[in-house]
């Protein structure tokens, strides 16, 4: 992926993104969202500001990458049906709470209700591993390896493991896990 794959949107200040995203979260698609860091103070939109903004608008937040030195460049999309995390879902409900939820961040989140996808990470979030992956680690004589890991990475490596479609792919990925996890690494580009 270039960074002159999609369209350039810089903003420099958070009223400036919420604008935006008013005027074109229903009619844009992936773009690069180009912020100012935080040495150009009067410039700078965190990361946390760009997160609100986007959720309210029922969008998502991507890869994010230096541009150069004075700003970074972040994918940002409309929300697809995907699970949604512990943290983005206290965000939407802090968001809803405070009064600064679109009603195109509440039809998304209706809709992930509805499919089942809202809540659908919760085991994830809460570190529960399956059965499966606790048996195969202890045999390799990797659990304890595997506990002492981050829980991010962790966390991570569970989602991963949870989106694979068909169960030929889960077990292609639980047996590379279980590979890493031996050795005592982590998984290269889960």
């Amino acid at each position: 992926m270039q960074a002159d794959d999609f369209v350039h949107v810089e903003v420099t200040s958070v009223k400036g993104l919420w604008e935006w995203l008013n005027s074109h979260h229903a009619t844009s698609s992936t773009v690069w969202l180009v912020t100012w860091k935080a040495l150009h103070r009067e410039k700078y939109v965190s990361r946390d500001q760009v997160l609100d903004a986007l959720l309210s608008y029922g969008w998502i937040d991507g890869r994010r990458m230096k541009l150069d030195h004075d700003r970074t460049m972040q994918l940002i999309s409309p929300r697809k049906t995907h699970t949604w995390t512990k943290t983005y879902r206290e965000r939407a409900n802090r968001l809803i709470d405070e009064g600064h939820m679109h009603t195109a961040g509440m039809a998304v989140i209706k809709k992930a209700k509805s499919s089942g996808l809202y809540f659908a990470g919760q085991n994830i979030d809460d570190l529960n591993v399956p059965s499966d992956l606790i048996k195969a680690l202890r045999d390799a004589g990797a659990k304890t390896w595997w506990d002492g890991s981050a829980q991010s990475y962790r966390r991570n490596v569970l989602r991963w493991l949870s989106l694979a479609k068909r169960d030929a792919t889960r077990v292609s990925r639980m047996e590379r896990i279980v590979s890493f996890a031996a050795e005592g690494k982590k998984v290269p580009h889960y």
